[in-house]
């Protein structure tokens, strides 16, 4: 079945099923829902244009022309198109097309509740005519005709009060800036004089406080065996003085006015460690029955299957230890950092979800890699990174068809808080958001180790933010 959602001379937009459409008409658009087809909603939309602009929900959001589309999947060799997955790669779902006077078309679904994977192909057959095929549960779409995006903003606003719509919660923030910095590097060693230990954490928070004031955010990774290695188990370093000196330091953090967070890796965990301890029955299978393995720092780590209730008992434990050692909160990495492994229609958040609610539950924020209008996260951090794309098409990285744009997470999962890369600032209005969360980060990609040299570092980078 076919249906024409925008056609304006030149331009045209349908989108097309195996199955059927049972349409509804309403004030805010036309609702469209899917009937089940093999249990699964295979939809595709049509785009014949080749100045539109597509805007879809790649992290924080991509937007890209049309022509651009043969353009890259040339270039990447890539005949059958580029993927996103929800709810991990792609934020939400919900997809922008706008003409060059700004109007435009928006098509958009609800939340899932459960986390089910809808996949987000993008190809063409030439650079006028491109093809985005959606496959995930049976889901109610809206279509809605906007004059500018806040126009667009409008009539979200109007469709969520109105339909199924299940929001995330609103975030209060009373951060303004995030210092992140490594303790123990990848490849297990570390600069720290042997006589501060973890206490080299409470000169950086002196800083903090001295020049950015109370109530910012330490972040601290690498503080057990190292960055990318030893994952799920997150025992403070020996080296460094162990759990009894971290926990003064943490005291010490917070007598500065600063919050402690520090790091867990949310989906997968080192081969070794899987296999040694009682973890197995957690380890994600593909359709054949291999084990998903994937290589960090030339590491093996398993994914972890995120229903696993084993997996995330052991994740919660981890947490508890540091809430007990007196931290403030956690990251949970990669959780919309790396594509589902799941097929679609199947479910993949419901178990983040839920882990995240327990550790809300005890006191203690959580942030996530990537974003997401599932994941009830305290902050999402925009993963500004390179182009990655695997063999298969799926987008590990980057935006290769465009560019970062923001505006499509703001206008579908408004009003939650964003931890901005301090480089990637398009100007210094963010700098007064409170619903902006600045990244002192050193360069795009770069891990902040810390080293004899780090204090001078972090002194200018805050210098840069005290100038604007």
């Amino acid at each position: 079945m076919n249906k024409v959602l925008y056609n304006n001379l030149d331009y045209y937009c349908t989108v097309s099923s195996k199955g059927k459409f049972i349409e509804k008409n309403s004030e805010y658009g036309i609702e469209i829902s899917h009937s089940e087809y093999n249990n699964l909603s295979d939809l595709t939309i049509e785009l014949k244009s080749d100045k539109w602009k597509i805007l879809w929900p790649n992290r924080e959001g991509e937007i890209f022309e049309a022509s651009q589309v043969i353009k890259t999947i040339q270039k990447y060799h890539m005949p059958n198109g580029l993927t996103i997955s929800y709810p991990a790669t792609a934020s939400c779902r919900t997809l922008i097309f706008m003409e060059e006077d700004g109007r435009g078309l928006a098509f958009l679904a609800p939340p899932d509740a459960e986390g089910r994977v809808t996949e987000f192909r993008v190809y063409a057959e030439d650079h006028r005519h491109v093809f985005i095929q959606i496959k995930g549960k049976s889901s109610i779409w809206n279509s809605i005709l906007f004059d500018n995006i806040n126009d667009l903003e409008n009539k979200i606003i109007k469709l969520k009060e109105t339909s199924i719509w299940k929001s995330l919660p609103l975030v209060t923030n009373n951060s303004e800036y995030q210092v992140q910095v490594g303790l123990i590097g990848p490849n297990g060693k570390f600069e720290i004089p042997e006589d501060r230990g973890f206490d080299v954490l409470v000169d950086i928070s002196e800083l903090m406080q001295k020049k950015l004031g109370k109530g910012n955010i330490l972040h601290v990774f690498g503080y057990a065996s190292g960055h990318d290695t030893g994952y799920p188990d997150y025992s403070p370093s020996v080296p460094l003085g162990g759990r009894k000196a971290l926990t003064k330091t943490i005291e010490k953090i917070h007598k500065n006015g600063q919050k402690a967070v520090f790091y867990m890796n949310g989906r997968i965990a080192q081969k070794e460690k899987v296999e040694k301890k009682s973890l197995k029955n957690s380890v994600l299978h593909d359709y054949k029955g291999d084990a998903f393995l994937e290589y960090y720092e030339g590491r093996s780590f398993y994914v972890m299957d995120p229903s696993s209730r084993e997996w995330q008992d052991r994740l919660f434990s981890e947490a508890m230890i540091l809430k007990e050692l007196g931290a403030d909160g956690i990251q949970l990495d990669q959780l919309g950092g790396r594509a589902a492994l799941v097929k679609p229609g199947e479910i993949w958040g419901d178990g983040y979800i839920q882990l995240i609610d327990r550790i809300h539950q005890e006191g203690l924020t959580v942030w996530i890699q990537g974003l997401s209008d599932i994941y009830p996260a305290d902050w999402f951090e925009l993963t500004f990174r390179n182009t990655d794309i695997l063999e298969d098409g799926t987008i590990r990285g980057g935006t290769p068809f465009g560019k970062p744009d923001r505006r499509l997470f703001q206008l579908t999962v408004p009003n939650q808080v964003l931890l901005i890369p301090l480089s990637k600032l398009e100007s210094s209005k963010a700098l007064q958001n409170r619903n902006t969360i600045i990244d002192l980060d050193v360069k795009k990609g770069e891990l902040f180790l810390y080293s004899p040299s780090s204090m001078v570092q972090l002194e200018k980078l805050i210098q840069r933010v005290v100038l604007n």
